[in-house]
């Protein structure tokens, strides 16, 4: 956590403000106008017990008695008016809050770099984005609520009190210089708290999650007693941090109200003497007590509030440390470059945040356009790592990738990318349609289109007996489909993508010997004319590559086509024959 963040807590209310000020500060005008009319009731009722004792009950003045029911429910009135101002229009300033703070988050998580999410927990951003953002807001409304009414409510009091006798107000106010005190004391504990809850809801999560994805190896390795214990440390944690913060808070709030109690015992002790007999009336008396016992209420507000910040404090460093993130770096202005070009990476180095050993060691290689290159080798060997260098997922250590002689951190990264497509060996889709899924990022896409590259990818077969054709739901992920169907439909997306670059990062491994030919017939007609790097998991892959690069412990070991590679018999040849493509 940043550590300006912890040290100054009103840093990040100033920027919730300033965000919930933009295009909103007429709902928060309306809500602290409410808030003034419900604080100001609180010093009418307490008055108006004055004229009600000794204008109504004690000199029996028919004129007061008369005005004196509808000055009731006229305060009354107005106190309903200012409630519903405050509730209403603070809930449209706090989900609208909610609304910007998700949407940035969101924005955001769609621009990070992907080393961002090699080191981060997606429970912990789901709770983020979720839990965090709500509370924030929660928070954020309800404190501003306590702070501005019942300060005012408070402040209004006191100059009641001060009015009827003001050597009973300042025994009072005795009070306060011990409640700061304690309020300061308390500062910290609350914010430590508060931020282990609210992590240990990211960890819930986060553990959930994975046992709903890893839901088969679960049941077939009978995980349930881990899994269990697992959640249960997790679900413990947070149960006892919120505890240690209800404890915290309570120990707080009964503090500070015996401090209260001891003040008002003092005041009422204090009424006794003959000086302040003297000098106050029956009717000043009980409204000075009756103004006395409704600071309760606000105090108690007050009291309890610094836990809310701490919360909310909490609460929106995790937000804003995510929204502060720093984006994918892209200061590439080139877009106006023919890409379809060699691709050259010379004296190429890359290492994971964190590690201390590098990934790609030293590489050189030449990618001519149009060619069909090969990348072969055993796991771990830095495969994926180099394919997914040239869109830029990661970016290079040392060294440099060029297109077209252009290096690729000078080319605008979405004009990069528009110019490549890939298909993983982790198939990603949608909980959407198969048409959706296949013309992800295409607008305007027709029907016609999309059953032209499903043919071409020879998935027409299992569609045409789904219930609703291309039109289908097929779940989370593709769960409705079979892994080869999954890897069909990725092919046919990266054929309506049409790009100059094709990545296939072991894009045929999930299908059967039958599918994988048809495929491949597929992805010759695709080659054509593009430049095509494929990560070789089957011999089929690889024995027509123009070139194969043969990758050991992140450096290039060989290069050749097949028949040169098989007579080195080299390092090739002994994967040829152990039939290991990874």
């Amino acid at each position: 956590m940043k550590e300006s963040n912890q040290k100054n807590g009103w840093a990040v209310y100033k920027r919730l403000i300033k965000i919930a000020l933009k295009n909103n500060s007429g709902p928060l005008s309306i809500a602290i106008f409410g808030m003034v009319i419900t604080a100001l009731s609180d010093p009418a009722l307490s008055a108006i017990m004055k004229p009600i004792l000794d204008g109504g009950f004690i000199q029996r003045d028919q004129s007061v008695i008369n005005l004196l029911p509808l000055g009731l429910f006229s305060i009354f009135l107005l106190r309903s008016i200012g409630i519903f101002l405050t509730i209403y229009y603070m809930a449209k300033v706090g989900r609208t809050l909610v609304y910007r703070l998700r949407e940035m988050m969101f924005k955001k998580i769609l621009n990070l770099p992907i080393s961002f999410y090699d080191k981060s927990s997606s429970g912990d951003l789901m709770s983020r984005i979720s839990h965090n953002v709500e509370l924030l807001s929660s928070v954020a409304s309800r404190s501003l609520i306590i702070l501005i009414r019942d300060t005012l409510t408070i402040i209004g009091l006191l100059i009641w009190m001060f009015y009827l006798s003001w050597e009973l107000t300042l025994f009072f106010i005795t009070a306060a210089p011990f409640i700061v005190f304690l309020v300061s004391i308390l500062n910290k504990r609350f914010r430590k708290l508060t931020h282990d809850a609210q992590n240990s809801v990211g960890s819930i999560i986060h553990t959930a999650q994975e046992v709903i994805q890893g839901n088969k190896i679960v049941k077939i390795f009978k995980g349930y007693e881990k899994e269990i214990d697992r959640f249960k440390d997790t679900n413990t944690f947070n149960k006892n941090s919120h505890m240690r913060l209800a404890f915290t808070e309570g120990i707080n709030s009964a503090v500070i109200m015996l401090i209260v109690g001891s003040s008002l015992s003092g005041i009422i002790l204090l009424s006794t003497f003959d000086f302040v007999i003297e000098s106050i009336t029956v009717g000043s008396f009980v409204s000075f007590m009756f103004a006395m016992f409704m600071i309760l209420g606000p105090a108690r507000g007050l009291a309890s509030i610094n836990a809310r910040l701490q919360q909310g404090i909490a609460a929106g460093e995790n937000v804003f440390e995510l929204i502060d993130e720093q984006s994918e770096y892209d200061t590439g202005l080139i877009d106006n470059i023919d890409i379809n070009n060699d691709i050259i990476l010379s004296k190429v180095n890359f290492k994971y945040d964190g590690s201390d050993s590098l990934t790609l060691d030293n590489v050189d290689l030449e990618i001519e356009s149009g060619k069909f290159v090969a990348i072969v080798g055993m796991s771990g060997c830095g495969k994926s790592t180099l394919v997914n260098l040239i869109p830029r997922l990661y970016n290079v250590s040392s060294g440099k990738i060029t297109i077209n002689n252009t290096n690729i951190n000078d080319l605008k990264i979405n004009f990069l990318r528009q110019n490549i497509s890939y298909v993983g060996q982790d198939t990603i889709l949608f909980n959407d349609t198969i048409k959706n899924n296949i013309s992800y990022g295409k607008k305007n896409v027709s029907d016609e289109q999309i059953n032209n590259v499903l043919k071409q990818s020879y998935s027409q077969e299992f569609i045409k007996d789904m219930p609703e054709g291309i039109n289908t739901e097929i779940g989370e992920n593709g769960v409705l489909l079979s892994g080869g169907q999954r890897q069909r439909l990725a092919i046919a997306r990266a054929f309506l993508k049409d790009a100059k670059i094709l990545i296939f990062d072991e894009a045929t491994s999930s299908l059967d010997t039958v599918s994988e030919k048809f495929i491949q017939k597929a992805l010759d007609s695709l080659k054509e004319g593009r430049t095509t790097i494929v990560i070789a998991h089957r011999l089929s892959t690889v024995e027509s590559a123009n070139k194969i690069i043969v990758m050991d412990n992140g450096k290039i070991v060989e290069v050749g086509n097949h028949k040169d590679l098989i007579k080195r018999e080299g390092f090739y040849y002994k994967l040829y024959n152990s039939q290991i493509f990874k």
